[in-house]
């Protein structure tokens, strides 16, 4: 079912088969996770907000007019739930349910360069970081990239070498001024 389209599975969903919907999960959690870290710069808000998204998703998937654009639909539906985190709507839910504590064998960047390029990432603008975070993050073709992100492949290519230049930018300042 791994290797099905977006549109195939969204139909299987609709006809009942919601064990398809956990492929989307499994397709798309790294990067509506990554999208939800840019915005929190916490593990474990990301991972409530990514839980939200996948959940609003399945519910409102009767909507999606295009099922062959579920990508860029659920990236959507990331954006949304994020600009609601930052406007406060989570707090009540952050209250009622505290983070857990990290625990022992917990994944923690303690990487200089690792911490360097994420907080590169962070500096770039949301789309220029999405096009990394799809491309990259994802491992996916350029053509699986544009789709989630709803871009012509010129656009998005645009969109990618903007992001690369202005990275490479920012890391070789940061390295100039930890050298001077």
């Amino acid at each position: 079912m791994g290797s099905r389209g977006d549109g195939d599975l969204v139909r299987a969903v609709l006809d009942g088969d919601t064990a398809a919907f956990a492929v989307f999960y499994d397709r798309y959690a790294p990067l509506v996770r990554a999208v939800c870290h840019d915005a929190t710069r916490n593990v474990h808000d990301a991972q409530d907000l990514a839980q939200e998204v996948f959940l609003r998703g399945f519910r409102r998937l009767r909507s999606l007019r295009h099922p062959d654009r579920f990508a860029a639909w659920i990236i959507g539906i990331t954006r949304h739930v994020c600009r609601e985190w930052r406007r406060g709507a989570w707090q009540t839910r952050r209250d009622r349910w505290p983070a857990e504590p990290v625990k022992a064998g917990d994944p923690v960047p303690d990487d200089e360069a690792v911490r360097r390029l994420h907080q590169s990432l962070l500096g770039l603008p949301e789309k220029e970081r999405l096009a990394i975070h799809a491309f990259y993050l994802l491992d996916r073709s350029a053509e699986q990239a544009r789709r989630v992100m709803g871009l012509s492949r010129s656009g998005f290519y645009r969109c990618l070498e903007r992001a690369k230049r202005r990275l490479r930018r920012v890391m070789a300042e940061e390295s100039e001024m930890d050298r001077g």
